[in-house]
């Protein structure tokens, strides 16, 4: 006997206890459909598929013995191709339901992703709408300083020649003027009869028409405590240069014993007194600047004339003019 037969084979006492016909809704036997129909038609041959028939007491137990029989090949065949079409069923509905959920799914996700991308954009937008306009206007302020830069630069241009003139102007106003440093001030000083022994001193005799106007000047360093300059303006260049050249040459005749407060008739302390052209603001600067520089390197020789600065570094050696304060960098 072969497996399979031995697995469908049926006891005698079981066999006896099943119903011969009918009872076709045993929830553990599974009739073929061939089966079932032959069934059917045997029922209507009889005419009882109508009659109603009472329950046997026994029913219940033999149901319960049957649903303890043992399942065979056939009925595991059923089985599994059962749960092969539901699987497929499933399978299919799956298939046909998923794209939608899928769809729902894609639909519902992307609409919140376009929502943001259009926050995105907008903002996109708005910062590339705010670059243009600040690009634009970087770009008109790039011009606008390059022009002001060439202005700046011709004003400064402008400005230096200005100066320059002025200090010339100012200078050539001061071409009659000689100034005196060093003479102590006094209350009732009479600055005209200092003068005129000053004069007798260096041995220089000119008129008393021959000078303009001889006066005291404000200092430019207010906290210095050195007296103010006096100033004297002489009717032409010609007398100023007279005086000028007579002090220069009793102090080179009389090196131990220059021009001072006492040789003046002013009493105190001897104090040296010292007699230049007089400078304008500009060049007096740059005359104590080119007096330090020429200390510092070894320079000999710094004088004033006509208003002009010259340095000289010892005796024969070429003199150098300073006009400006990049002239200072010829001092080496």
């Amino acid at each position: 006997m072969m497996e399979e037969q031995k697995l469908e084979w049926t006891c005698h006492e079981c066999r006896s206890k099943l119903p011969k016909v009918g009872n076709l809704n045993t929830p553990v036997r599974n009739l073929r459909e061939c089966d079932t129909n032959a069934a059917r038609s045997e029922e209507q041959a009889t005419g009882l598929g109508n009659v109603t028939f009472r329950k046997n007491k026994s029913d219940g137990n033999q149901k319960a013995k049957v649903s303890q029989l043992p399942i065979t090949g056939s009925h595991r065949k059923i089985d599994d191709s059962l749960v092969s079409a539901i699987s497929e069923q499933v399978h299919k509905v799956i298939l046909l339901e998923l794209p939608g959920i899928i769809s729902n799914i894609m639909k519902t996700e992307l609409l919140s992703i376009k929502e943001d991308l259009q926050d995105f954009r907008k903002s996109i937008d708005f910062i590339s709408t705010g670059y243009d306009e600040m690009k634009i206007t970087v770009d008109k302020l790039i011009k606008d300083n390059l022009v002001l830069y060439n202005e700046n630069d011709a004003l400064k241009s402008t400005v230096a020649g200005l100066s320059e003139r002025l200090n010339t102007l100012e200078q050539h106003l001061r071409e009659e003027n000689v100034e005196i440093q060093g003479v102590p001030e006094h209350q009732n000083e009479s600055l005209p009869k200092l003068l005129e022994q000053c004069s007798r001193v260096v041995g220089c005799s000119f008129k008393e028409e021959d000078v303009i106007k001889c006066t005291r000047v404000a200092k430019l360093n207010k906290e210095s405590k050195l007296p103010r300059a006096i100033i004297v303006k002489f009717r032409s260049v010609r007398k100023r240069d007279e005086f000028y050249s007579a002090v220069y040459r009793y102090n080179k005749s009389n090196p131990n014993d220059k021009l001072n407060t006492s040789l003046l008739g002013i009493g105190g302390d001897k104090k040296s007194v010292f007699v230049s052209e007089h400078l304008s603001p500009t060049n007096k600067i740059l005359h104590a600047a080119a007096r330090q520089k020429a200390k510092e390197l070894g320079y000999k020789f710094v004088w004033v004339k006509n208003g002009r600065i010259y340095v000289r570094k010892m005796e024969g050696s070429h003199y150098i003019i300073i006009k400006n304060r990049e002239s200072l960098g010829l001092i080496c």
